[in-house]
């Protein structure tokens, strides 16, 4: 499809949350994205509305329980947006997709290391008892300090977390497959996780073109200023699509599951 046929189609928004977070991460960004782009919040196995899904094993499996009912719901043209693990888990999703002739107009990823630079980075390793989870939950920021005060919801919390470390652990990152498709780079400039050095070099994974941006915060930088982030990503849209202006003001039949 060429960039100036989707004018007057249906868009599609598809957003993939960070480890131990679920598909209700993202409301703080959907009253600021545009009335007219159909929001489609990807829920991973164990949680929300996938509570009763069995967990996968790897990276790979995972992909390939998601690949096929999203690509079911993508009629149209459409974008992947993914956060911290949903960056990476949004890559091998858009390389999926990219196989069955779909690949997305642009890839979003925000607050991690390229693909072959993950394991380079030791602050998740470890990470062993539930003090070990706590305490990171703490250093990382973006969780509410009633979380982590409440035993139930904490230990709720720790358990996806765990779950979904150790599936990043089975990502070995090896395939380095660049996609025809442009990628726009964010991260925040306090992240201990994802600094400039390693989220940067996403760069060579498109060969379509990227722009990367650096936000004030850390690893939860886009949760800080929604309004400004969620700027950002619909100019860097537009910018691929040539999509017409529209109010920034949600759709009510998004999808968060």
């Amino acid at each position: 499809m060429h960039r100036d046929e989707v004018e007057g189609e249906g868009f599609t928004l598809v957003l993939v949350h960070h480890a131990g977070g679920s598909a209700v991460s993202f409301l703080p960004l959907r009253d600021f994205l545009p009335a007219d782009w159909r929001l489609l919040a990807l829920e991973m196995p164990g949680r929300g509305a996938a509570a009763g899904a069995p967990a996968p094993g790897t990276v790979a499996e995972l992909v390939s329980l998601l690949l096929p009912g999203l690509s079911a719901q993508l009629t149209g043209p459409f974008a992947l947006f993914g956060h911290s693990m949903g960056a990476l888990v949004g890559y091998e999703l858009a390389r999926g997709l990219a196989e069955l002739g779909r690949p997305p107009a642009l890839l979003g990823v925000s607050a991690s290391p390229a693909p072959h630079l993950r394991r380079e980075h030791r602050g998740f390793r470890d990470l062993r008892t539930q003090e070990d989870l706590v305490g990171f939950l703490r250093d990382l920021g973006g969780t509410p300090s009633e979380v982590l005060d409440e035993p139930e919801l904490l230990e709720y919390l720790t358990r996806l977390l765990r779950a979904d470390l150790t599936l990043l652990e089975s990502y070995s990152g090896d395939s380095r497959d660049v996609l025809d498709v442009p990628i726009s780079i964010h991260y925040g400039e306090g992240d201990l996780m994802a600094g400039r050095d390693l989220v940067s070099p996403w760069a060579e994974y498109s060969s379509a073109g990227s722009g990367i941006r650096a936000w004030p915060g850390g690893h939860f930088y886009l949760y800080d200023r929604p309004a400004e982030f969620a700027a950002q990503w619909v100019r860097d849209v537009r910018a691929s699509l040539r999509l017409p202006e529209s109010r920034p003001t949600v759709l009510r039949e998004a999808s968060w599951a």
